[in-house]
């Protein structure tokens, strides 16, 4: 019983209010995902320059995404990317690799597989379906059930993404990259994934922490259990071979070892005895 209670005080609990956006829980291969914006696009209907663009990258990831502990994903903002056919393009068309009407609708101007995330505007009112749709959302490059790369499009046919603020404009694009690394939409409206804009949107919601923790989990080996004090390792990554050490998981590991001590102990000593 002991072990039992043990586990169950370390094993993350998950409501699974989040929903994912495919049907069989793709996630990118790598925790280390780049983001970046295509040099050559053109956001002047969304209001802003694409180096205004970039900016906003980093704040979508770091207030958003990289805060979560019980996730291994750390997105990293990388500038601009090289060219890339058509994303940059009026009329390029962006498409779900399953997709074969899209695929074959758009012809020459498919926008190809990318790696990582790419973020760009598009005119291409086809993209969005309707004109009050902020951005879309597809990744379009996979390897069996793992995502290689997707593609963020701004909506740059309309002026409402012009119209909101610098703060509602991260949110949006974090609220994207939400749908990029896996997540679908969420019915809380505490959630950043939530399937309408919230105003002055500031952190993420206990669903958002749970889909990215679910899809981009801290793996702990039985011996590291207890943060490495049996001669376990702990490691955000399965292919880590060293280096950056998340020192966090042993300290939070080690204080509960010690409470769940602390509590037997008085338990023993007041006489109390269950029954299981």
């Amino acid at each position: 019983m002991k072990a039992f209670f043990i586990l169950f005080l370390l094993s993350p609990i998950f409501a699974n209010a989040f929903t994912l956006n495919n049907n069989f829980e793709a996630s990118f291969a790598d925790n280390e995902v780049k983001v970046s914006v295509d040099r050559n696009t053109s956001c002047a209907n969304a209001g802003m320059t694409v180096y205004e663009l970039t900016d906003l990258v980093k704040p979508a990831v770091n207030k958003f995404w990289n805060t979560v502990p019980t996730s291994a994903l750390e997105l990293k903002s990388s500038g601009f990317t090289g060219p890339i056919d058509n994303i940059s393009s009026a009329t390029g068309r962006l498409c779900p690799p399953t997709d074969d009407e899209c695929i074959a609708e758009a012809g020459s101007d498919l926008i190809p597989p990318v790696k990582d995330i790419v973020i760009a505007c598009s005119q291409n009112q086809d993209n969005f379906g309707e004109a009050n749709v902020l951005a879309v959302t597809v990744p379009n490059n996979f390897s069996g059930k793992k995502i290689k790369g997707a593609v963020i499009l701004i909506n740059n046919f309309s002026t409402d993404f012009a119209r909101l603020s610098r703060s509602d404009r991260i949110s949006v694009i974090a609220h994207e990259i939400g749908h990029a690394i896996g997540l679908g939409h969420a019915k809380d409206k505490s959630a950043l994934m939530y399937y309408r804009t919230v105003k002055l949107r500031k952190a993420l919601g206990q669903d958002d922490v749970d889909g990215v923790s679910y899809l981009y989990p801290i793996h702990i080996d039985g011996c590291g259990a207890f943060g490495g004090l049996f001669g376990g390792t702990i490691s955000t990554d399965k292919n880590d071979k060293g280096g950056n050490f998340p020192y966090w998981p042993m300290v939070i590991s080690f204080m509960a070892m010690i409470a769940i001590f602390e509590m037997l102990k008085a338990m023993k000593n007041s006489r109390l005895s269950f029954r299981f």
